[in-house]
């Protein structure tokens, strides 16, 4: 069996297969690279692939990306980069994508609580009380979304895919990227639930 030729993407700088034409993380357009000779009495079977399902390679902003092609789901998930997460489709059991408020930005009412109570100059209390309305909008405005994977040794991980402000470019991608997955997973067999708060 001749060995693979591997291929640096020259957009995001990982190792790929030859044989593709698109970078399975960046979705770049990869370099021509001479491929290995097929020897005459091997089998002409095409690889493994899902018909309408195009690879995608999702940027989800600071530094997350999460990956989606014919054998596997990836997903660099660490903010400022780090290790990428590769699954197999053959071990996902279950998908679950979650998209909830951004609460988070709710601890600033306590700051408001404390400088409205206890401020000692006005200039304070109108600070805390700006703190407050603040925290309230990212809450309203903006969603996190999540994705967690179920696999078959009962392992669940979760991948926390970013936040997105409602109606941006960024949460079209999101929504786009969930299209994708719920698609791809549908013709493995691996259902995709969602739940919206």
């Amino acid at each position: 069996m001749p060995a693979e030729v591997l291929v640096m993407c020259s957009a995001c700088g990982r190792p790929q297969s030859a044989a593709r034409r698109r970078c399975a993380f960046c979705n770049a357009e990869l370099p021509e690279a001479p491929l290995p000779p097929r020897s005459p009495d091997a089998l002409e079977s095409p690889a493994p692939s899902l018909p309408g399902v195009t690879p995608l390679a999702l940027d989800l902003g600071n530094r997350r990306v999460l990956a989606v092609n014919d054998t596997q789901l990836s997903f660099q998930g660490r903010p400022g980069g780090g290790p990428t997460l590769d699954v197999p489709w053959a071990r996902v059991r279950r998908l679950e994508w979650r998209t909830r408020p951004y609460y988070e930005p709710l601890g600033l009412l306590a700051f408001t609580v404390l400088g409205l109570f206890w401020a000692p100059t006005q200039a304070v209390r109108i600070m805390s009380f700006a703190g407050g309305v603040i925290g309230l909008l990212l809450v309203v405005l903006y969603r996190h979304h999540g994705l967690t994977l179920e696999l078959d040794d009962g392992t669940r991980m979760q991948w926390p895919l970013g936040m997105a402000l409602k109606g941006s470019a960024r949460e079209a991608r999101l929504k786009a990227a969930r299209a994708t997955l719920a698609d791809a997973g549908r013709m493995r067999g691996v259902p995709l639930n969602g739940s919206d708060a």
